[in-house]
């Protein structure tokens, strides 16, 4: 995750060729290094970013989203409880 961005669409470029994002070429991540490297000393930079591509870049913060994952599943497992539409201790639907 350390050299994986998205970009304003939601798009993926990500400096790990393992990794590249869909449709991704070795020279976008040349690219989007000299975008962000001119970004980095001065926002309002003349570098073009990568062919495709549309800033702002952002990194993904996969700690903050998988609580915010977690939160919404036992939300909705915590309805389904007070339902009676699963039982928490079988761990199955209980028969009627």
């Amino acid at each position: 995750d350390r050299v994986t961005w998205f970009d304003a669409a939601e798009r993926k470029i990500a400096g790990d060729r393992y990794t590249y994002g869909f449709d991704q070429t070795k020279d976008h991540w040349t690219q989007f290094e000299a975008y962000q490297e001119a970004f980095e000393k001065d926002p309002e930079t003349t570098v073009s970013v990568p062919d495709g591509y549309t800033a702002p870049f952002y990194k993904a913060d996969r700690e903050r989203e998988m609580r915010e994952a977690h939160a919404y599943f036992k939300q909705r497992l915590d309805e389904a409880v007070s339902k009676g539409l699963w039982d928490p201790e079988k761990m199955e639907v209980p028969t009627r």
